[in-house]
């Protein structure tokens, strides 16, 4: 082989591996915006549940007067 087919080859092989890199790291970045958004959730969820809860205290409360 060439020196001029080693180096293309070696170009070719650079940009793929680049490629990868900005594809793993674009995976990762949306790994972690689906984390953040599900413990967005969860928070919400917790805090309505924690709502109702007050509110059942509150009737349970009326209802024993």
């Amino acid at each position: 082989m060439s020196t001029t087919m080693n180096v293309a080859r070696q170009v070719i092989h650079d940009k793929l591996e680049a490629h990868i890199s900005a594809a793993e790291a674009k995976l990762q970045t949306l790994k972690a915006e689906a984390e953040t958004a599900k413990a967005d959730i969860e928070v919400k969820a917790i805090t309505e549940l924690l709502t109702k809860q007050h509110e059942i205290v509150q009737k349970l409360r009326e209802l024993r007067k």
